[in-house]
């Protein structure tokens, strides 16, 4: 299932962009940094996941990259995930 949205006018845009705290466009400056970084000369590749995690609904935008180039780096994501995610786990010897 994909996740959707509307396409929101210039002004609903202007006014969430001038409604964040300082937090959340410190955030959306980074965001928007490594998008761009996708364009233009050596450009890097992404994927922008857009969804919901509690209702497990999703859509994704590839951004200077394929279906196989966004399936690889989604691996990879994957396991940068997997890796934070057990960081901290004891050794699997350990469970019971």
């Amino acid at each position: 299932m994909e996740y959707q949205t509307e396409i929101m006018t210039q002004e609903e845009l202007e006014h969430r962009v001038a409604t964040m705290t300082d937090d959340e466009q410190a955030h959306f400056k980074l965001l928007v940094q490594r998008l761009v970084m996708c364009y233009g000369k050596d450009a890097a590749q992404g994927i922008v996941v857009i969804g919901n995690a509690t209702k497990n609904v999703a859509g994704v935008i590839t951004v200077n990259c394929d279906e196989m180039e966004a399936a690889k780096l989604m691996i990879a994501a994957n396991d940068f995930f997997g890796f934070l995610n057990t960081i901290d786990a004891p050794p699997k010897e350990e469970f019971n």
